[in-house]
């Protein structure tokens, strides 16, 4: 592979491992912000009806439920029958309904069942809340681990990447300094070895090596012409 394509696929190596890294983690988490929205849009609204139900429940006291806290209760009824997600809803609310007009009428006993279906459904609508929390919770150590994944990996293509780029450009001009370095200090027989460099280099050490058997005879001969004299 030619120098400049190495360097460029090495340096497009590292960008393209850190923008997997980063749309990775972007991608799992991001999947976590639609879980967690659903508890306010789905079963919060559930419960908060439910809970108003209640409160105009004991608004009221013992006696009859007086038109106005009747009104407010049908009406969040309304609002729940209108946010069935759960499949338990249905029946709670229906529940819910069977006790409605003789508690409305202020029924000890009715009221008191109609008190613990409105639990029932507040109940249903909690435990979906939980499992919806544990699912994003999953989601959050699943998208910690793909990320911690992505991220081994990007660390073990990084050093692959930069071992091959020691080996075929540094090690090379390493290899062509020390070369004449020795040349200079007297070693007529050193020549540049790099197996692996990239073509441009391994053609500059073979040029070299070329250009220092050209001047070794040149070398020897003033060497000899000087023990003579």
């Amino acid at each position: 592979m030619p120098l400049r394509t190495e360097l460029a696929a090495t340096v497009l190596g590292f960008v393209l491992l850190n923008l997997l890294l980063v749309f990775t983690a972007i991608g799992l988490f991001g999947r976590m912000g639609p879980a967690i929205d659903r508890i306010l849009q789905r079963n919060d609204a559930s419960i908060g009806a439910a809970e108003e139900v209640l409160e105009a429940l004991a608004r009221s006291g013992d006696g009859a439920v007086d038109a106005a806290e009747t009104g407010r209760i049908r009406a969040a009824l309304d609002r729940a029958r209108g946010n069935l997600t759960e499949a338990g809803e249905q029946p709670a609310l229906e529940a819910v309904e069977r006790e409605l007009p003789a508690a409305l009428a202020g029924d000890a006993a009715a009221r008191q069942a109609l008190v613990a279906r409105v639990h029932d459904l507040i109940a249903i609508n909690r435990a979906a809340m939980r499992d919806v929390d544990r699912d994003a919770q999953r989601l959050g150590k699943a998208g910690a681990w793909a990320a911690a994944l992505v991220g081994l990996l990007s660390l073990a293509l990084s050093l692959f990447l930069t071992r091959s780029l020691g080996q075929r450009v540094v090690l090379p001009v390493l290899e062509l300094r020390d070369t004449l370095r020795a040349v200079r200090a007297g070693d007529r027989f050193r020549r540049c070895m790099a197996r692996r460099a990239s073509p441009e280099l391994q053609q500059a050490l073979e040029q070299v090596n070329d250009l220092l058997d050209r001047t070794a005879p040149a070398i020897e001969l003033d060497a000899g012409d000087t023990a003579r004299r």
